[in-house]
C-alpha cells in the first residue's frame, strides 16, 4: 500500500503487535481506517484479509493464527509474531509474493472463523 497515510497506519499496527499486552480496540480501529483506503484503492485481498483480522481480534482478543503454507512453497518461514509479520506483508502488499503469503492468512482467517 502506497498511499501514505496506509504507511503510517500500518507502521502504528506493527508498534501495537510487537506490543506485550494487545490494544484490541485501538489495533480495531486502526485496521477499520486501513481497510476504508484499501477500499479506495480496491485491492479487494487487502480489504477482506483486514475484516478478518479484526473479526479474529474482536472475537478472541488474541491472534493465534498460523497461515497454511502451499507445500511447495519452500520459501515460507513461519514467523514468530504473525500480527507483526501479516503488517509488515500488507505494507508492501503490490509485491506478487507479499500476495500469496497475504492469501495464506486470509485462508487460515477463514477456516477458523466460519
Amino acid at each position: 500500500m502506497k498511499d501514505p497515510k496506509a504507511q503510517k497506519l500500518i507502521q502504528s499496527l506493527v508498534k501495537k503487535a510487537q506490543a506485550e499486552e494487545l490494544d484490541i480496540e485501538g489495533i480495531a480501529k486502526e485496521i477499520t481506517e486501513l481497510r476504508e483506503i484499501a477500499l479506495k484503492m480496491e485491492d479487494p485481498l487487502v480489504v477482506k484479509t483486514l475484516r478478518l483480522v479484526r473479526e479474529k481480534l474482536e472475537e478472541d482478543e488474541e491472534f493465534d493464527v498460523e497461515p497454511e503454507v502451499d507445500e511447495e512453497d519452500e520459501e515460507f518461514e513461519m514467523p514468530g509474531n504473525h500480527l507483526e509479520y501479516l503488517f509488515q506483508l500488507i505494507q508492501d502488499s503490490e509485491n506478487k509474493f507479499n500476495r500469496e503469503e497475504i492469501k495464506y492468512y486470509r485462508t487460515a482467517l477463514m477456516n477458523e472463523l466460519y
